[in-house]
């Protein structure tokens, strides 16, 4: 009897994950870009416009609100940080003007927050809310999401994106993607609180690769935080820090599990 009443449990927490629909606590968001190369002109400088991606399906998913955003700026080598004001419209779109040729970051924030699953009466319910006082708790987590986009203006050398720009979790290139070719591997280093961020997963796929949920290459961190993925196909590319802990003390009683993920977007030609 115990044993068909552990192969009901099984299956039933199976079909959760599996057939439950997906979601907005587990939604990726992403920058994405109209031209991440756009030309340089001495005298007007040049333009790209930027516009968000949400949830499951590169390039472009589901909408986001622009209240959720915390941060949204766009950097470089002599402008450390400009505030920008999300477009209207679902995707966000923006224009961003950039006066002189180098490597520019466009970066954004979601706001944190926790997400529960829990069991009631036989069914699956879900709250946006810590875990506190419910019964039958799935899963519990605390998630935060970062996302950049890496834009080259004009023929540069700028290693400005070699350069963190703060965020808890982030993706840093080795190299500029519009140096290289298909067939060439990238390096990139994953940070945690400004360390290396040992063994995690990294995910990457490229525009055109798959309509759904799928990454065209799956690899992890090392222990200095690094690791490669090969450049498979020419075009925009999405790549994906993955880092799940277990909660500290402090949130034990509101979640099990911290959830931080990392996107970073570029072109190569």
């Amino acid at each position: 009897m115990r044993i068909i009443q552990s192969q009901i449990f099984i299956i039933l927490f199976m079909a959760v994950f599996l057939f439950v629909p997906q979601v907005a606590f587990s939604h990726l968001v992403w920058i994405n870009a109209t031209d991440y190369t756009p030309a340089y002109y001495e005298k007007f400088g040049a333009h790209t416009k930027v516009y968000f991606g949400y949830g499951h399906k590169y390039p472009v998913h589901d909408f986001i609100e622009a209240k959720r955003l915390t941060e949204f700026t766009c950097a470089g080598q002599k402008n450390k940080g400009k505030k920008l004001k999300p477009g209207s419209g679902g995707f966000l779109a923006t224009r961003i003007e950039m006066k002189k040729p180098g490597t520019y970051i466009v970066s954004a924030t979601v706001e944190p927050g926790f997400y529960t699953m829990y069991m009631k009466k036989g069914k699956v319910c879900h709250h946006a809310g810590p875990m506190t006082g419910l019964e039958g708790v799935i899963l519990s987590l605390y998630h935060e999401r970062y996302a950049k986009a890496l834009i080259n203006v004009g023929e540069t050398d700028s290693t400005f994106f070699l350069t963190p720009i703060g965020h808890k979790v982030e993706i840093i290139l080795m190299q500029n993607p519009a140096k290289l070719k298909t067939g060439d591997f990238l390096d990139l280093k994953v940070l945690l609180d400004g360390k290396p961020a040992r063994y995690f997963k990294v995910y990457a796929t490229y525009n055109g690769f798959s309509t759904d949920d799928d990454f065209a290459y799956a690899t992890g961190t090392n222990a200095k935080g690094m690791t490669k993925i090969r450049i498979l196909h020419y075009g925009s590319w999405l790549v994906k820090a993955d880092i799940k802990i277990i909660a500290p003390d402090e949130l034990r009683d509101k979640c099990r599990q911290i959830h931080y993920t990392a996107t970073l977007t570029f072109e190569v030609e």
